[in-house]
């Protein structure tokens, strides 16, 4: 005789839809409390109303678009995917009652449907009771790509259906009718690469920076220089703040004249901004024995009047108590007394005062601002920061202005010949570049990581350290963000918009085509328990909002919400971003406002209710 297994209590649930839950309770013998705890059917129906906007049908939703919040938002997704193991009991036949009454598909869609009063005691109706799919698109990554697929922009059409825009910046034009949501909050401070080459090796004969000092160089942006032992102490300027406001702001800032310019006040050599003073290091000075002349490989920026001058390289050139006096713009100085010998020397030249970064004595290695794809939000925070106060400017359209090439003529072919410009977010490319380079070269790569610059999102930076940093040889260097207009980028300063480049992370949706599956799942990521009540994730044991915010703190952003303040005093970033000073635009109500949230649904109407 065979011998039967007992059918397994859950799966007697799901199967409630199919024999009824009245009948299926009363066969357990579950008795009246059990049945007294199920749910009812949310709102909604044929006619969808938010927050939810429950309908009552199987939807997958997709988006695309920035790299920054793509990994945040598949974790978001994922979540709110699984809340549907809780949602509605589906549809299994044409004859039973369904949940959205203007349904008027073919019979044979029915099983997509959720059955009406057919919830069980673990229905959620709060967290995606409809079963709502959520996935992530990766064609075209970029917040501005992401707008363009979302409005169906035929330079940038996605081959998959674009629901809604993963995005660091906010809505553009690319039509008309782009409504964000901001439920996280960011910012892009800019990352140095803090690295003795010298430790790694010198750099190779034929290697460009072989002239100088000898390939042999310490950290640069610690302020080695020329002469200065690899190891230490350096009597460079540390470079370690950049500045949109300093040297009269706009296109004089350090920051545009380094990303933005094009001219000769382009910041182009990391001298300019470590080989201040009062010290002026000026390297590969040829002198002539017998003579008064000092012929220097660059000009310097400043004039130098009699200043006492010693040679580093060879201590018998010249006298003591010799000075140095060089004309601002120009490579020939002048001595106090002939030189007793002859070379291409290092000289430190005594000037008692100390220049403006940016206005430093070139050293030959050149400052490596790098390219970032042109489509990001981390780059457009970037650009409206570099480029602030000056109208057009060479940021204008994107950072590129100024992005390096391969500085190795013997490897600068092919594809490796234009630009380097690297995805958004991950510095490891960085040294990927320097590999191509230099392979082998270990300290010319590392010359050339340790004079690249790169902007990088914070909450990148804190909760991914590979993408934060830069592998030579198998050793890893972390990436060291620098001071932002003196500022660092605290939890209070990012979200009063006090930090120079503070930005709020969006979704971002269409007005005239938004679904109520897109709605519902924008609304429940902006809700904090004030119009949707999440519930227990029966995986967990935690509340779903709870599970966000945690989400959102892992990949080290901020979460907002629609309770959430406005910034103190409504202040814009000096990124000069406006969209990127509101806090609140979870809530419907105060996109632009400047009240504290009021717990508002971040979407209030469906162009397409899915009935």
């Amino acid at each position: 005789m065979r011998v039967m297994k007992p059918m397994n209590l859950r799966r007697r649930l799901a199967v409630a839809g199919s024999v009824g839950v009245t009948t299926l309770i009363a066969t357990l013998g579950l008795g009246a409390g059990i049945a007294a705890a199920v749910p009812a059917d949310p709102p909604g129906g044929a006619t969808p109303v938010y927050p939810s906007f429950d309908n009552g049908v199987v939807s997958g939703i997709r988006d695309t678009g920035s790299d920054t919040t793509f990994f945040m938002m598949q974790k978001i997704g994922d979540l709110y995917t699984s809340a549907g193991l809780y949602g509605c009991t589906l549809n299994v036949g044409t004859e039973l009652t369904l949940y959205n009454t203007g349904f008027t598909s073919a019979p044979g869609n029915a099983q997509y449907y959720c059955q009406s009063g057919a919830n069980i005691t673990t229905s959620d109706t709060a967290d995606n009771w409809d079963r709502t799919e959520v996935t992530q698109g990766v064609d075209d990554v970029g917040s501005g790509a992401g707008q363009n697929q979302l409005c169906g922009a035929s330079v940038l059409a996605s081959p998959l259906p674009v629901d809604f825009s993963r995005s660091s910046k906010p809505a553009g034009t690319a039509c008309g009718d782009l409504k964000e949501t901001g439920y996280a909050k960011d910012s892009v401070p800019l990352e140095a690469f803090q690295i003795n080459p010298a430790s790694l090796g010198t750099a190779a004969s034929t290697s460009p920076y072989a002239s100088v000092n000898g390939g042999s160089v310490g950290d640069v942006g610690l302020g080695w220089l020329p002469g200065n032992a690899t190891g230490g102490p350096y009597t460079g300027t540390p470079f370690s703040n950049i500045s949109n406001a300093d040297n009269g702001g706009a296109a004089g800032s350090t920051a545009y004249r380094i990303w933005c310019a094009t001219g000769s006040t382009r910041i182009a050599d990391w001298g300019q901004l470590t080989n201040l003073g009062p010290n002026e290091v000026l390297p590969n000075v040829t002198l002539t024995a017998g003579s008064t002349t000092a012929t220097l490989s660059y000009a310097v920026s400043t004039a130098i009047v009699n200043a006492p001058v010693t040679d580093v390289t060879a201590s018998g050139n010249l006298a003591g108590g010799t000075t140095i006096s060089v004309p601002a713009n120009s490579t020939v100085g002048t001595l106090s007394a002939n030189a007793a010998g002859g070379g291409s020397d290092i000289l430190s030249a005594n000037t008692g005062a100390t220049l403006a970064v940016g206005s430093g004595d070139p050293i030959g290695l050149a400052v490596r601002p790098v390219g970032v794809n042109p489509n990001s939000g981390t780059e457009a925070t970037w650009a409206s920061y570099a480029n602030s106060g000056v109208s057009g400017g060479g940021c204008a359209s994107n950072t590129n202005t100024n992005a390096p090439s391969d500085p190795n003529s013997s490897t600068a072919t092919g594809d490796n010949a234009g630009p380097h410009i690297a995805l958004e977010n991950n510095s490891s490319q960085i040294s990927d570049f320097a590999g191509a380079d230099f392979p082998s070269d270990y300290g010319s790569q590392a010359i050339e990581v340790a004079t690249s610059l790169y902007f990088i999102s914070n909450g990148v930076y804190n909760s991914s350290p590979y993408s934060a940093s830069v592998i030579i040889n198998g050793s890893k260097f972390s990436g060291t963000k620098l001071s932002v207009n003196g500022g660092l980028n605290s939890t209070a300063a990012v979200l009063n918009n006090t930090y120079a480049t503070a930005r709020t992370l969006f979704n971002i949706y269409r007005t005239g085509t938004v679904r109520a599956s897109t709605a519902g799942f924008l609304n429940w990521v902006c809700d904090s328990q004030s119009a949707i009540t999440k519930q227990k994730d029966n995986s967990t044991g935690i509340n779903f909002d709870t599970e966000l915010t945690t989400v959102v703190g892992s990949f080290g952003f901020i979460r907002l919400t629609d309770a959430s303040a406005v910034a103190t005093g409504g202040n814009t970033p000096a990124d000069n971003v406006s969209g990127g000073g509101i806090n609140t635009t979870c809530a419907s109500a105060l996109n632009g406002g400047s009240t504290a949230g009021n717990g508002q649904p971040a979407v209030t109407a469906v162009a397409n209710p899915e009935s």
